[in-house]
């Protein structure tokens, strides 16, 4: 099969670029594969001998001039995938959809593109004011499309207040899946949050594969000492894009309230923070500057070294887009104890892999086991052998190529469905 893979790609900052190189490592002895992205570089030596990488403004010269079977995006809620859109009814195809809800990332392609800016630069000028109000229209529009009976107060809230759980509410992916031939998504969850939304497009199940990372007892040493992590501490990680959503104010507290009922803890913070000096204001108010440490973003090698350093990994990823989290089964194929939020969308983990947490009170939750595994060293481990050997039996390679295959000739044999009740911007491309 001739495939398209669209697709942010190493070293983009997105986990998604991530994913796409292991999924490219798993189908492209199959398939013709081209790649196509939107970025000034791209890491080589992440990918598959002998990719094929071109411009995604490439794309439907390349399409016209020789067929692609299966064009395959892979979509995500953040900027590194904007560019997405503007291909989605030019050439429709698999959409892989990460997240369900990608309010945030539309809105900012409409609120804070260049437009927008301009505007914002030089408010004085009439001609910039016209064209931020055209933006904000088409955003509107989509809106309108969307949510018909919610549009008009909704977009005016959203653009007035931007409240955190409004996107959430509506998570604005109906058109990308319209303009699709067909939907893969991660879990059982989105599938039928998807199938609520009543679009008619089908949907695959593709499995994220993730894989153990071997590493030595003198590397994790190594990683503790250069840190200063001593014997007898109980090292609580975090990893992945330290956002509010990932609740590190949640698990500091529940870290200071151990570190006051006599656990000797180490806070590691593991992945890009957008904001860092909010998060050090946080540990500081808290009296954990001493026992906290906050790396930023470290490298794919030394990703594995950073997780196995870790004893118990809280991941409260909350409110949910009903994603699967790499960053999640990254943790758990290492083998580590880790807390997670009891929520529908990681129903398919094995309850005796994790520890849940209710997030209802997902301060008290998170402290009840921090105390818990601290005492019960036998019990962190039986987490971490059955977390392990979930990600071995469910996420591996095999199961995401065969899965992949499923998804491809699902697309390959469905229809295009154009609407013509699409926004005028949508139907124009």
């Amino acid at each position: 099969m001739r495939v398209a893979f669209v697709s942010p790609l190493p070293p983009a900052p997105t986990g998604i670029a991530d994913y796409s190189a292991d999924v490219l490592r798993s189908i492209a002895g199959d398939h013709d594969v081209e790649l196509f992205h939107d970025q000034d570089q791209v890491d080589l030596a992440a990918l598959p001998s002998g990719s094929r990488l071109f411009s995604a403004r490439e794309l439907s010269d390349r399409h016209a001039a020789s067929p692609f079977d299966v064009a395959v995006y892979q979509m995500g809620n953040g900027p590194a995938h904007g560019f997405l859109y503007q291909h989605l009814t030019r050439l429709p195809g698999l959409l892989v959809l990460h997240d369900q809800v990608l309010h945030h990332s539309r809105a900012r392609m409409f609120l804070d593109g260049p437009a927008s800016r301009g505007y914002a630069a030089d408010p004085s000028n009439a001609a910039l004011r016209d064209a931020a109000l055209q933006e904000i229209a088409l955003y509107r529009d989509e809106i309108r499309y969307s949510y018909p009976k919610q549009a008009d107060r909704l977009s005016d809230v959203f653009l007035e207040t931007t409240g955190t759980l409004l996107p959430y509410a509506y998570p604005l992916f109906r058109l990308p899946v319209e303009a699709s031939r067909a939907v893969a998504v991660h879990n059982d969850s989105m599938a039928r949050g998807l199938a609520e939304e009543g679009t008619g497009v089908p949907v695959a199940r593709v499995v994220m594969p993730m894989s153990r990372v071997s590493v030595t007892p003198e590397a994790l040493a190594e990683t503790r000492r250069r840190h200063g992590i001593v014997a007898g501490e109980l090292v609580i990680g975090c990893f992945g894009l330290l956002t509010r959503e990932k609740r590190v104010a949640s698990v500091a507290r529940a870290v200071a309230r151990a570190l006051a009922l006599g656990v000797r803890p180490r806070l590691l913070l593991v992945g890009p923070a957008p904001d860092p000096a909010g998060i050090w204001r946080t540990l500081i108010e808290l009296g954990l500057r001493d026992v906290s440490i906050l790396t930023g973003r470290v490298s794919a090698a030394e990703l594995p070294l950073y997780v196995g350093t870790a004893d118990v990994v809280a991941h409260l990823r909350y409110p949910t887009a009903r994603e699967t989290s790499a960053a999640l089964l990254r943790v758990l194929a290492q083998g580590r104890a880790t807390i997670v939020p009891d929520l529908r969308n990681l129903d398919e983990i094995p309850r005796d892999a994790v520890v849940r947490a209710d997030m209802r009170d997902e301060e008290g939750e998170t402290l009840r086991a921090i105390l818990r595994l601290a005492a019960r060293p036998e019990e962190r481990d039986r987490l971490g052998r059955a977390a392990a050997a979930f990600v071995a039996g469910a996420h591996s390679p095999e199961r995401c190529r065969s899965s992949y295959q499923a998804a491809l000739e699902l697309a390959r044999r469905s229809p295009a469905r154009a609407r013509p009740d699409w926004p005028a911007h949508w139907r124009a491309r």
